[in-house]
């Protein structure tokens, strides 16, 4: 019983989580199948940590912590150009296609001087709010996942989109 009770626990987890945690991945290596590889390795932590009974209050945290550093792995062995290096050193970004790969997502200009904007950002700045607004996961759970306070996580939150608004408006100039 108790087994069945730990596997609709997990079936409920990876379907609340695996597209966000995905979307995290890929966000940050810019490779599909890394990204999907890096989503599997992180559920299949969560399911063995599970297997073996330990409790693990807030699962989402975790899975987001321990795929952050399984980022952080993958790029000490790999040290491929990422998407954001890539536009850093003033490469083209990669538009996002729809699941069938034929069609083009068009941002629209201002939504591009957003992206370039936030790529100005400290990495620090940049995780927290990309996690709060695009993941809209909340401060408490932004500081589990990174092992931070939740008062430092808002105060970065706030400073950074502080940040984000003088960038934008420096470029309206």
């Amino acid at each position: 019983m108790k087994e069945r009770n730990e596997h609709a626990q997990f079936e409920r987890i990876y379907q609340d989580t695996a597209d966000m945690l995905f979307r995290f991945c890929f966000v940050k290596v810019s490779d599909r199948e890394v990204a999907l590889d890096l989503t599997q390795e992180a559920f299949t932590r969560l399911y063995e940590t599970m297997q073996i009974g330990k409790v693990i209050d807030h699962p989402r945290a975790w899975l987001f912590k321990i795929s952050r550093n399984l980022v952080i792995d993958w790029y000490r062995k790999k040290k491929p150009i990422s998407l954001e290096q890539m536009m850093e050193q003033g490469g083209e970004a990669i538009e996002p296609a729809d699941k069938d790969g034929r069609e083009h997502i068009e941002l629209s200009s201002e939504a591009k001087l957003v992206i370039k904007a936030f790529e100005k950002l400290g990495e620090e700045f940049r995780e927290v709010l990309y996690l709060r607004y695009v993941e809209d996961l909340e401060p408490k759970e932004i500081a589990r996942m990174l092992g931070l306070t939740a008062n430092l996580v808002s105060v970065r939150i706030s400073r950074g989109m502080e940040e984000l608004r003088k960038i934008m408006r420096s470029s309206d100039n």
